[in-house]
């Protein structure tokens, strides 16, 4: 039973440790822009692809019988990918002047990974008071 509850709080903390990552890679290429895709989402080849960010989702892991196994993350690209902006000096702007930059949300990055670390911190946290029980146990016994 504790192997089961140490197991699943780690598989918790590994899914905000993955949250965390993708969040902070979409805040670090928040600038990464480029060329306006064509309606196949292609760009010409002396164009440079936008960085297309990633929002994760949390879901549960299920076993054979439906008990609970753990947790995982998601990863699915934001839709839309890019929003237009104005940038006609550019070498990837089109015709009209426009570029596509990444459609991030700096503040919204940051509520997911303070909220990945609170998560992170209660898994963490789980451990710790499981590692507890079982010493107890064990010096209650000896």
């Amino acid at each position: 039973m504790s192997i089961g509850s140490i197991s699943t709080a780690l598989s918790g903390a590994l899914a905000q440790t993955q949250r965390l990552a993708g969040s902070a890679n979409n805040v670090a290429n928040q600038r990464s822009t480029g060329a306006i895709p064509a309606a196949d989402g292609t760009v010409q080849p002396d164009q440079t692809q936008a960085y297309q960010p990633q929002s994760f989702s949390q879901t549960a892991v299920g076993g054979p019988n439906g008990q609970g196994q753990g947790t995982r993350v998601v990863a699915r690209p934001v839709t839309p990918a890019y929003i237009p902006e104005y940038q006609p000096d550019s070498t990837d702007a089109n015709t009209d002047g426009l570029i596509a930059a990444p459609n991030v949300d700096p503040a919204a990055e940051r509520l997911d990974q303070i909220s990945s670390l609170r998560a992170f911190q209660a898994n963490l946290a789980l451990i710790r008071t499981q590692d507890e029980i079982e010493r107890s146990a064990i010096n209650s016994l000896a």
